[in-house]
């Protein structure tokens, strides 16, 4: 068996066993454990997500040096980073100015009023934020902050 096609297998088998384990909890146990257990079992999905986007950035920026280093003539590398160079500003242009136009067009926000708002429902939920738990240990550990 080659190393991709056992790799494959691990990912079956992992999906069987995944959906196994989820079947059983939800069959054999109690609400309250389920709670706890799907609680527990997101941390996992959390840290896999996390890992994947702190790869990407280094994965880009190496993609694109070995990219530019392949092409070789520096007149080439100038003329493909100006065409790239301009798509950026002219896709950031547009996106900008329909930004511009849709908030001048509809006005989001204008109906609110804010003049009697709820602070101590907001204190109340600023102190619950702020509690200790191993989800918010993990989400700390495996940051969502990219290079």
């Amino acid at each position: 068996m080659s190393k991709g096609n056992r790799l494959t297998a691990f990912i079956l088998i992992a999906m069987v066993l995944g959906i196994g384990v989820g079947y059983i909890v939800h069959q054999n146990s109690s609400p309250g454990f389920i709670k706890k257990f799907s609680d527990n079992i997101k941390l996992l999905t959390t840290i896999f997500l996390r890992l994947v986007q702190m790869i990407i950035a280094p994965l880009v920026f190496c993609t694109l040096v070995v990219g530019i280093a392949k092409l070789g003539d520096l007149k080439t590398v100038g003329r493909i980073g100006g065409k790239a160079l301009l798509w950026f500003v002219s896709a950031s242009l547009a996106s900008l100015l329909l930004g511009m136009l849709l908030v001048n067009l509809f006005k989001p926000g204008a109906a609110i009023d804010l003049s009697n708002a709820d602070t101590a429902g907001a204190k109340d939920l600023i102190g619950k934020t702020q509690e200790f738990s191993l989800a918010r240990f993990v989400e700390h550990v495996f940051s969502e902050k990219r290079l």
